[in-house]
């Protein structure tokens, strides 16, 4: 072997280029069952408490992909949530025109009004009983919050501080099922509650009738205050005539079932 061929065959020899491979595109993960029931049950709350500040309107169209769209998720979880809003009796399906916001008949109002009348009464009379000093404060800055509504006019105002208001009572009062009963009562209700702010004087009224209650509770007068509770709420039902007369000439007209 000669010396060139020596030194050609020590020479190291080159590797040949390793072809370059794009990593595979990473893909977004699926969500699990458990995060679609998640997602639902957080979509089903905001849509109630939408349908409970008056932001959706009994009668009105549930879609699907108009959700989907709103709340930035799949349909998956929207399906489900308006599911659970159906078995609570919230939604109802009517036919070719899909799910919608349920309505009630005047006679459920009335009935239903009695109901909310006794068991906000109830609240009040173990909030008398059981109110921290925290809740006191909440209570007290809720019924601030109405009272600068009703001076300045904002009905749409005063309906959320009102809320606020007979919420801070149910929690109040420590009561769980009474807590559970109220909401759901409250949330089909509600809408219709929330028409009545909108006539003259009845913030005026509905503020001077939320100063005794206040102040029963505070003074830890439990009789006091269910009673006034009571007669405050009796007063949705006992006006139901200028109510309905108010709620057909007003843009509320579509809020009532018409054929129960």
């Amino acid at each position: 072997m000669t010396a060139r061929t020596t030194a050609q065959s020590s020479r190291p020899r080159r590797a040949r280029p390793v072809a370059e491979t794009n990593p595979p595109a990473k893909q977004s993960p699926k969500p699990s069952r458990g995060e679609d029931s998640s997602l639902a049950s957080d979509i089903a709350e905001r849509m109630e408490e939408e349908i409970l500040r008056g932001r959706v309107r009994p009668g009105s169209r549930l879609d699907e992909r108009e959700l989907s769209d709103r709340y930035q998720v799949s349909r998956t979880p929207v399906r489900e949530a308006l599911q659970r809003l159906s078995a609570s009796g919230l939604a109802v399906a009517r036919g070719r025109q899909g799910l919608q916001v349920a309505q009630m008949s005047v006679a459920d109002l009335l009935d239903a009004l009695s109901v909310v009348a006794e068991l906000e009464a109830l609240a009040c009379v173990q909030a008398a009983r059981r109110i921290t000093h925290e809740q006191r404060d909440v209570l007290r800055k809720a019924h601030e919050a109405c009272g600068k509504a009703a001076i300045s006019g904002d009905a749409d105002a005063f309906y959320d501080a009102n809320i606020d208001f007979h919420n801070a009572i149910a929690e109040a009062c420590h009561n769980r099922v009474l807590q559970d009963e109220l909401r759901r009562l409250s949330l089909k209700t509600a809408p219709y509650r929330r028409t009545i702010t909108f006539q003259p004087g009845r913030m005026i009224s509905s503020q001077l009738e939320h100063e005794q209650v206040l102040r029963a509770i505070i003074d830890n007068d439990a009789a006091t205050a269910g009673t006034l509770m009571r007669n405050h709420l009796a007063m949705l039902s006992d006006g139901i005539a200028d109510f309905l007369h108010f709620v057909r000439r007003s843009e509320h007209s579509g809020l009532f079932l018409e054929n129960p």
